[in-house]
């Protein structure tokens, strides 16, 4: 009796779980779950605090420019590069007369034709009192050149060779001691050269032939970068370390924060077979399910981008693809939404971009925003991530109009911008594959703005000839080498990521320098704010900020105030 009774207690139990569990699964796919706190986001981008106080008695990093007529386009990336980040550029022809170097953290050379300089000694002479100067471009062999490579570090130089490849010797960011990026595609037109012991070699090609260094002279220091990549402005991340080298204390606002963009997802799937499944089994048992377990283990916090089901050039969806896709829009979108993740949309995923009207444009996003609101009724869209082609902002304004809760874009540009108050975000990662010229531009966004993405496509998965579980491999150790190696980023939603670029474009810094320390003024802020600062002295105590070491001499500072200041040991 004893043991009926416990069998039939146990059984109730089982369907009460059972019961309990369905409840919640019907929550789970109800319109209830998008009215929870944390289903929703914030309207708009806030205004950010700006300071009233009189900051033009403070100090402002400032450089002096010396182009050529022989790369105009180096020069405009440099100044454009540097004002970004709220440093002050004056330019100046490299043939004009004396070198005025008052009230400059440094003199930055954007030209091969340093013959056209007319007092070589002079510039020696400022180095060597104490100035710095940084080659951002290597010049061309000649008489300037040749008595200058001694006290730059050459110890023998020879014509223009091509280079590619990068090698990190030293480390600069992260936790990982050397880095290397193999690649034909990243090229440089270099110097065939030696560099003496004197000189500390920071990055070099992959055939080993020295690429950027400093070297100490007198009291000043000369930084060169013996290559020519800095024309492009997505390759900055070795200037922005040269201007760390060559000036004793530098700061600067980045973003800090990583997404990782699910793009065209959900999607309605073709019928097919993967490796014994039917792809509606593929995707939502192996490729889903996994998707799901790395995120929960690095936090990753997924920013999907629906596109609607048809390409409206070709033809409409039939009525069973249409609720296909509502059912997995459902689905998945829920789903999504519950592990912290955004649903945003997605441009024409054939037409290209300039061939396609306004007209059809708003039609498209109208669909695609009725569509969503089906699904996710009441929930507001706040991305959007056009397809991977030229002028990808085309249509831009009209979109922001049929979703007025934009806030940020994922596209193919080169930097993060601000665009009508819309944040503008690089992309540069894909999570499937092993591309080292994809990474390098990704460090190279770390460097610059403190900011990584990785795209991933789930479709491509469901090609014949795709390996599904090298590929979800591959995506998890890179996860895991983002973690180990920068484990400081924060992993955000892309509109989540607004506020950063917002002090990252127009946050400015001034500076206040006593025996100990510096303290910060900035012009505006949008909270929480963070900036790289690097310095050759020891931090010793801060206040109103926190402040973490992510490198040799750099730090990651964070702030909610205006105002902070660095204390700084001997």
């Amino acid at each position: 009796m004893n043991n009926s009774f416990k069998i039939e207690k146990s059984l109730y139990m089982m369907i009460a779980l059972v019961a309990i569990i369905g409840f919640l699964f019907i929550i789970i796919r109800s319109d209830l779950i998008l009215s929870h706190g944390y289903m929703k986001e914030e309207k708009k981008l806030s205004a950010p605090i700006e300071n009233k106080e009189d900051l033009s008695g403070y100090k402002r990093s400032s450089f002096l420019l010396l182009e050529g007529d022989d790369q105009p386009e180096l020069a405009k990336t440099l100044k454009n590069n540097l004002e970004k980040i709220g440093k002050n550029v004056t330019q100046q022809q490299i043939g004009e007369g004396s070198i005025i170097t008052d009230h400059t953290d440094g003199i930055i050379i954007a030209t091969e034709k340093i013959d056209e300089l007319k007092d070589i000694q002079a510039l020696l002479d400022y180095v060597k009192s104490g100035g710095n100067l940084f080659f951002a471009i290597r010049p061309s062999p000649g008489t300037a050149l040749s008595a200058l490579y001694q006290q730059i570090g050459i110890v023998e130089v020879g014509g223009f060779i091509e280079t590619t490849g990068i090698e990190l010797t030293e480390p600069m960011i992260g936790r990982a001691n050397s880095m290397s990026f193999e690649s034909e595609d990243i090229r440089n037109s270099s110097l065939a050269l030696r560099v003496g012991k004197q000189a500390t070699v920071y990055a070099k090609s992959t055939d080993d032939l020295p690429l950027l260094w400093s070297t100490k002279y007198g009291e000043g220091m000369f930084v060169f970068f013996n290559g020519t990549m800095f024309t492009d402005p997505s390759q900055g991340g070795l200037f922005i370390k040269g201007i760390q080298l060559m000036v004793p204390e530098f700061i600067y606002p980045v973003i800090n924060a990583k997404v990782t963009a699910l793009e065209g997802f959900p999607f309605p799937v073709p019928n097919g077979q993967h490796e014994g499944m039917t792809n509606e089994e593929m995707l939502r048992n192996i490729i889903w399910a996994d998707l799901q377990r790395v995120e929960a283990k690095y936090d990753l916090n997924y920013t999907a981008s629906y596109v609607s089901a048809f390409d409206m050039l070709t033809k409409k969806p039939g009525r069973d693809e249409l609720a296909k896709m509502q059912e997995n829009t459902v689905l998945y979108g829920r789903e999504l939404l519950r592990m912290g993740g955004e649903i945003g949309v997605q441009g024409y995923h054939n037409a290209p971009l300039t061939e396609v009207s306004k007209s059809d444009t708003r039609e498209q996003m109208e669909i695609t925003a009725e569509q969503l609101e089906g699904a996710l009724p009441g929930y507001h869209v706040s991305t959007y991530i056009p397809v991977d082609q030229n002028e990808p902002l085309i249509h831009l304004s009209l979109i922001h109009e049929v979703f007025p809760e934009l806030k940020a874009v994922l596209a193919n540009v080169e930097q993060p911008s601000m665009n009508d108050g819309v944040a503008v975000l690089p992309k540069q990662l894909n999570g499937f594959v092993d591309d080292p010229s994809l990474k390098w531009e990704a460090f190279n966004g770390l460097l610059m703005s403190g900011f990584i993405s990785e795209s991933l496509h789930l479709q491509s998965l469901l090609l014949e000839d795709e390996d599904i579980d090298r590929s979800l491999l591959q995506f998890e150790t890179q996860q895991k080498e983002l973690k180990n190696n920068f484990p400081w980023l924060r992993n955000q939603t892309i509109s989540n990521v607004a506020k950063g670029v917002e002090n990252h474009v127009n946050t400015v810094v001034y500076e206040e320098h006593t025996k100990n320390g510096i303290t910060f003024h900035l012009n505006q802020i949008q909270e929480p704010a963070y900036f790289y600062f690097s310095s050759n002295r020891k931090v010793e105590s801060t206040e109103n900020c926190v402040v973490t070491t992510i490198g040799p001499n750099l730090y990651l500072v964070e702030t909610n105030h205006l105002t902070f200041h660095i204390r700084l040991g001997e």
